[in-house]
């Protein structure tokens, strides 16, 4: 049955490049409704899905209706309830709130809470599982709330932040790294049962492929938004949540497609601040406000990026990026942790 909601979202997600809204719409079907469940279930999916909504500040109507359905009348409404959380079971309990923390500030997730979901009798597939219901769901919060913003939005004059540091130095005036400096080559150290990242998301493999497939189309395929540009706001969001090893990844991806040395290295060791070109802070303030928990996007970023030339499709391909970020994000910091030294390793 098609709800009020669901025709909302499937209006909104028109407006996507052709090849990512059909990838985004087999998002959902690849990981709250796959064709195996054997790791999670679909009303654990619902469950998980319904709570990263609600600490987005994104009630979904359709997923709870979809979870009473699945696990009796009322489930949703403890999803709601934290103090209604002891009517679960124990382990449903250690896991609903485990993705809760991963939703809303993945750097908070440790290697012990891995540990304590594997003693409440976890598998890894189904820890990996969750952590794509929860970095998925967050996907798509950010990509509905930035499209919905830009339908709203209109083109008027909008301030222009104030650079507050000098370019080419850091806040405390000393000179910026190289790119190489700043970007080292990182090791993700897993927390599961794998010996590369690839290989624990491969413990859900229709998760990996539908998101493999959607990263590609949105970081890689042709679009209004320059892939350097691309790599900057991917690196935006990605300081902002936290994120080391994907941090590291877009700061020299940007600096390989621009040959700006400056630009991305200033973003990293200093902040927005020390990004002098109006174009480019435009783009890392957006995408940088869309990465927490809840999302801090609002009209005038939207203006901004107007403002200073993006078109309505080079929007739309940004806010994509910075949601898409932020699914990644989640993956490579709850399932494991990124490293320089060689005693991790």
């Amino acid at each position: 049955m098609t709800t009020a909601s669901s025709v909302r979202a499937d209006a909104v997600l028109a407006v996507l490049r052709p090849d990512v809204r059909e990838l985004t719409a087999n998002v959902d079907a690849a990981v709250l409704r796959p064709a195996d469940l054997t790791a999670l279930d679909r009303a654990d999916r619902a469950r998980i899905a319904l709570r990263v909504a609600l600490v987005n500040d994104q009630p979904d109507d359709e997923l709870a209706a979809e979870l009473d359905a699945l696990a009796g009348e009322g489930s949703a409404e403890i999803v709601r309830d934290t103090e209604r959380w002891a009517e679960l079971p124990e382990a449903q309990q250690a896991l609903l709130a485990h993705c809760e923390q991963v939703a809303l500030d993945p750097a908070d997730v440790s290697v012990a809470e891995i540990g304590e979901l594997r003693a409440q009798g976890f598998s890894t597939a189904q820890v990996v599982a969750a952590a794509q219901v929860v970095a998925a769901t967050s996907f798509r919060i950010r990509l509905l709330r930035g499209l919905r913003l830009v339908e709203e939005s209109d083109a008027g004059p909008c301030a222009e932040p104030a650079n507050t540091i000098a370019v080419g130095s850091t806040a405390d005036g000393c000179e910026l790294p190289t790119p190489g400096e700043a970007f080292p080559q990182m090791r993700w150290v897993p927390w599961v049962e794998a010996d590369s990242f690839d290989v624990a998301l491969q413990h859900d493999p229709e998760a990996l492929e539908a998101c493999s497939k959607l990263y590609n189309a949105i970081m890689t395929d042709p679009g209004e938004l320059a892939a350097a540009e691309r790599e900057l706001a991917a690196l935006a969001a990605s300081l902002r949540t936290g994120c080391a090893l994907s941090s590291g990844v877009h700061g020299r991806r940007q600096v390989e497609l621009s040959d700006d040395l400056v630009t991305s290295v200033a973003l990293a060791e200093a902040g927005p601040a020390a990004v002098p070109d109006q174009r480019q802070r435009a783009i890392v303030d957006a995408a940088a406000a869309l990465a927490p928990t809840p999302t801090a996007l609002t009209a005038e970023h939207i203006g901004r990026l107007r403002a200073v030339g993006l078109s309505v499709e080079g929007i739309r391909d940004l806010i994509a990026v910075a949601a898409m970020t932020a699914w990644t994000n989640r993956l490579a910091m709850t399932l494991g942790n990124a490293t320089t030294r060689e005693a991790d390793w």
